[in-house]
């Protein structure tokens, strides 16, 4: 097959998919956009500050949008999950590129759109839930910043992961990709609580995550402290997402010519 990129093949192959697919997509995305209006919209239910209702939004946005999302791009590559479908998959007559471009455009075609619909959701549904509740109450503040950040970042990894992970192993690729991720985080959140615990003089108690802020306590002195990222160094963790993202693209893309040969 002529492997030179063309528009036109493309553009058939994206019909195709949708043609093949559609049905699933529109199933899964109708399912996990339901579920995120169901867990955001109740807090306009109370006139007064719900910690549990408030919960609902992280909630959604962990179990719909990172898990929810990364179920709906495990199927990116699910036609070559089986000798009938790979089969047919490698004998379409478009190049590799073509099929990869066309499940990587309709795997973002969701994530993004649904990840921009959770932060239009929460933002909307807190304002006017503040609307709600008396001046003289307490309101609701919408997700901190550098925590809806980190949740951001672990959603890029998490879908570069199981993209990869949907072409790399033939079958069970979800179960494989989750399990080599959670091995993977447990050991990266153990390590870095000991380093952290180690190089502060053994604190009463700490709180860190995987490049992140430590909080420290001291109780023999009373002494709490705040310890932050450089700049510099922020800024280095900041683009380990989409240092990531790209390298399990470029991988996925290896792995399928791979699969074409």
């Amino acid at each position: 097959m002529n492997q030179i990129f063309s528009f036109h093949r493309f553009v058939l192959l994206i019909r195709l998919d949708i043609s093949e697919k559609g049905k699933n997509y529109l199933l899964m995305g109708s399912l996990l956009t339901s579920l995120l209006i169901l867990l955001t919209f109740p807090i306009l239910l109370s006139k007064e500050h719900s910690e549990i209702l408030y919960l609902l939004h992280p909630l959604a946005l962990f179990m719909l949008v990172i898990f929810g999302g990364s179920l709906y791009t495990n199927t990116a590559f699910n036609q070559y999950s089986s000798p009938e479908t790979g089969i047919s998959a490698l004998m379409i007559p478009a190049s590799r590129l073509e099929k990869y471009l066309t499940a990587l455009l309709t795997n973002l075609l969701f994530t993004i759109p649904f990840l921009l619909l959770f932060l239009k959701l929460h933002y909307f549904t807190i304002g006017l839930a503040n609307k709600n509740i008396p001046a003289d109450m307490l309101g609701y503040q919408p997700i901190p910043y550098p925590l809806l950040q980190y949740f951001i970042s672990i959603h890029i990894i998490v879908q570069a992961a199981v993209f990869l992970g949907s072409i790399y192993f033939r079958k069970l690729s979800y179960i494989k990709t989750a399990g080599i991720l959670l091995a993977a985080v447990t050991v990266i959140f153990f390590s870095n609580w000991v380093f952290a615990y180690s190089v502060t003089n053994h604190p009463t108690n700490i709180v860190t995550f995987p490049f992140s802020a430590w909080r420290i306590w001291y109780a023999h002195s009373g002494r709490s402290y705040y310890v932050d990222l450089p700049k510099n160094i922020q800024y280095a963790v900041y683009s380990f997402p989409v240092l990531f993202l790209l390298a399990c693209w470029y991988i996925a893309f290896v792995r399928l010519q791979e699969k074409e040969i």
